[in-house]
C-alpha cells in the first residue's frame, strides 16, 4: 500500500506524481499566490536547473541570461554554456560595484514531489575576484556581449573591493539585507579599479553540467 494512503485527514494523500517531472510547491510570500497561498508547478528536470539568483549593485542595472532579462529571479537554466550580463549606469572605484549569487540547492526552500531522479547536484555561481568576472568601460557595438562565443579577451577582471557602509551614505545601501544574503552564500563584493562614475559592462561565463551527458 502507497504509504500517502496511511496519512488520514491529509491533503497529501491526493499528490500526484510523474516519472518524468518533479512538482514544486511554492509557498513564498513574492510568489503570484501572495502570502499564505501556494503555487504549483510542474518541472521537466531534463530541461535545466532553477537557479535562484541575488544581485546588489551599486548603482541602476540591467541584467541579462544569455542576452534576454530573465522572467523571474529563479530562471530555469539549461545544461550547457550561459552568459550572465550586467550593464550597470554607474561605479565607483572604491566600493563594491556589484554582488552576485545564484544557487540550485535539491530541495532547499521548496517542496518536491517526484519519482525521476534529477541527479544534479548543488550548484552555484558566485561573484568572485577569479578573474572570471570581466568587465569594459566602453559600450559594445551590439548585443553579442551579452551572449556565449562572444571574444572577451580585451575585457579586464574585476576586483575586489569592499561594500559601502551605511553611515557614509545611507540612501546607496538600501538593501543591507540582501547584502548579508549574499555574503552568507560566498559571494564577494566585486568592483572596478582606477577612476569610478561612468557606465560599466560585465561578463560572467558558467556552465552547468548535464548529468546525462557522460
Amino acid at each position: 500500500m502507497d504509504e500517502r494512503e496511511l496519512k488520514l485527514n491529509s491533503l497529501s494523500r491526493y499528490a500526484k506524481t510523474s516519472p518524468l517531472f518533479i512538482l514544486e510547491e511554492h509557498g513564498h510570500c513574492e510568489v503570484p499566490a501572495g502570502c499564505g497561498g501556494v503555487v504549483l508547478r510542474w518541472r521537466n528536470p531534463r530541461a535545466g536547473v532553477p537557479f535562484t539568483m541575488w544581485l546588489e549593485t551599486d548603482g541602476p542595472s540591467e541584467m541579462y541570461l544569455d542576452g534576454t532579462a530573465p522572467s523571474s529571479s529563479r530562471p530555469l537554466v539549461p545544461f550547457g554554456t550561459h552568459v550572465l550580463a550586467l550593464e550597470i549606469a554607474a561605479y565607483d572605484s572604491a566600493y563594491t560595484t556589484l554582488m552576485f549569487a545564484g544557487i540550485y540547492k535539491p530541495d532547499e526552500d521548496i517542496h518536491v514531489q517526484t519519482t525521476a531522479p534529477h541527479g544534479v547536484a548543488e550548484t552555484s555561481v558566485l561573484s568572485a575576484a577569479d578573474g572570471t568576472w570581466k568587465y569594459s568601460l566602453d559600450e559594445p557595438e551590439d548585443d553579442a556581449w551579452a551572449r556565449p562565443g562572444f571574444d572577451d579577451d580585451g575585457w579586464q577582471p574585476m576586483v575586489e573591493r569592499p561594500e559601502r557602509r551605511p553611515a557614509e551614505d545611507p540612501e546607496r545601501n538600501a538593501e543591507p539585507y540582501r547584502v548579508r544574503k549574499l555574503k552568507g552564500f560566498g559571494a564577494v563584493g566585486l568592483g572596478v579599479p582606477g577612476q569610478g562614475g561612468g557606465r560599466v559592462w560585465v561578463r560572467k561565463v558558467f556552465t552547468i553540467s548535464d548529468p546525462d551527458a557522460a
